[in-house]
């Protein structure tokens, strides 16, 4: 079913349903697998006059939107290496993975220009209007594309983890084409749903499910602005007919606390990111008659290693390993959990110019992801913390997720924060810092 890489399963898709509506904007904007693929040999016309060669990377600073979705598969297929920046990080952060990666090019448009540094304004594509550059863009010729190496690298995305400076994570076209089976039989999704795209594509969270999914069954995406998608979530699950949509935890907590009574036919949503609290997964279930599906994975591991499924939910775990990726646990001395780790066809390549924390993450295949877990009887895992979260008190172990689910069981506490502080007798005390649920509550 896919072949080598996002353009190989974009022409195989055209050839079958050249006129299946793919992408559909907000303001009703279509566009069919026919449109879909011309843009991608046309804007392989644009990039070339340019003199942007083959593996050569271009940075794109966009909120979610269709030009956005265009942009990364139009990037990928032309065997150029797609770098999304997010539109809100800091000047600092900004300018670190400027000086790291050097683009080429950089597309953004006016809004952003200001966050660019100055040694980088000259390699600007300015966008002045979305649907202007598309037209502009249609303009060109067809430009033909050669299938490439599997292994040529297909995006460069940025996760910072838990401290330090962001790392620069290398997708190949192989990595992100075994994760979308392995993700697409795991799940077993239906031909012919719309998905709505509120998670955004400088994010694997955005780029698979409610991207990548629907190319792949014949669905449709409808992508959204994340920064205006909560509010209007139920507004545009209606408005657009949508089935499945990929979500945060945070999404999931803001709906729920802020029930809205409604009419909908969406089947799943599809929940990652950090854990989710199992009563909030029933209860959300239950009140709004829609699955939660929960998952885990890593940029490292392109996007999801383990998910829940319609038959296998409300487990209060991650779920399974997908079919097409190994998970195993690395087990601490006395302790039931240990280190997670991840092989598979899925793992990234490299953190680009750090060979050496590369290779402390990546042993004879395996993943250090640096999480905590344990699997139950039934295969289900369990994520419980981040490794480097823990700290010792008097020679025990303290993992902060522990006592925060506890904390968070009181009736007048709603969220919870546990570090650990330098002590002169114990090295290390516990502090608790905490959100009541009343403003009378202490």
């Amino acid at each position: 079913m896919i072949k080598k890489n996002i353009l190989n399963l974009i022409q195989n898709q055209y050839k079958k349903k050249p006129n299946h509506i793919y992408l559909e904007g907000v303001d009703g904007r279509k566009f069919d697998l026919k449109e879909i693929y011309s843009f991608i040999l046309k804007f392989n016309n644009f990039i070339n006059k340019k003199k942007i060669k083959h593996q050569t990377k271009i940075f794109v600073i966009l909120e979610n939107s269709n030009l956005l979705t265009l942009l990364f598969l139009a990037i990928t297929s032309s065997q150029r290496i797609f770098v999304p920046i997010n539109p809100s990080s800091g000047n600092d952060e900004i300018n670190y993975i400027f000086k790291r990666l050097k683009p080429k090019i950089i597309i953004t448009e006016k809004l952003f220009i200001k966050k660019i540094p100055k040694n980088f304004k000259k390699k600007i594509i300015e966008i002045k209007s979305e649907e202007n550059f598309i037209s502009e863009i249609f303009k060109n010729k067809d430009e033909r594309i050669k299938l490439s190496n599997i292994n040529n690298i297909a995006e460069i995305l940025f996760s910072s983890g838990s401290t330090g400076k962001p790392k620069a994570i290398v997708l190949t076209h192989a990595s992100m084409m075994h994760n979308l089976i392995g993700i697409y039989k795991q799940i077993k999704f239906e031909k012919n749903k719309n998905y709505l795209a509120v998670t955004p594509l400088y994010h694997n969270n955005g780029q698979f499910i409610p991207t990548l999914i629907p190319l792949l069954t014949f669905g449709k995406t409808i992508p959204v602005n994340s920064l205006a998608s909560i509010a209007n979530f139920w507004n545009l699950i209606k408005l657009k007919n949508i089935n499945y949509s990929s979500v945060m935890v945070t999404h999931i907590n803001y709906l729920y606390y802020n029930k809205i009574k409604t009419t909908h036919n969406l089947k799943a949503l599809f929940c990652g990111g950090a854990k989710l609290d199992l009563d909030i997964q029933k209860k959300f279930s239950a009140f709004f008659k829609v699955r939660v599906l929960t998952n885990y994975g890593l940029t490292e591991t392109s996007s999801i290693a383990a998910t829940e499924t319609f038959n296998n939910f409300n487990t209060g775990s991650a779920g399974k390993p997908l079919f097409n990726n190994q998970i195993k646990i690395n087990k601490l001395k006395v302790e039931e959990y240990g280190e997670v780790l991840i092989k598979g066809k899925n793992i990234f390549k490299k953190y680009y110019g750090q060979k050496k924390i590369t290779n402390k993450k990546l042993r004879s295949g395996w993943f250090s992801t640096g999480d905590l877990g344990s699997f139950d009887k039934k295969g289900n895992l369990f994520i419980k913390d981040r490794l480097d979260s823990m700290f010792v008190v008097s020679g025990e172990n303290i993992y902060p997720n522990e006592i925060e689910n506890y904390a968070n069981n009181f009736s007048g506490i709603k969220n919870s924060f546990v570090t650990g502080v330098l002590d002169k007798i114990t090295s290390k005390k516990i502090v608790i810092i905490y959100e009541g649920k009343k403003k009378n509550f202490n």
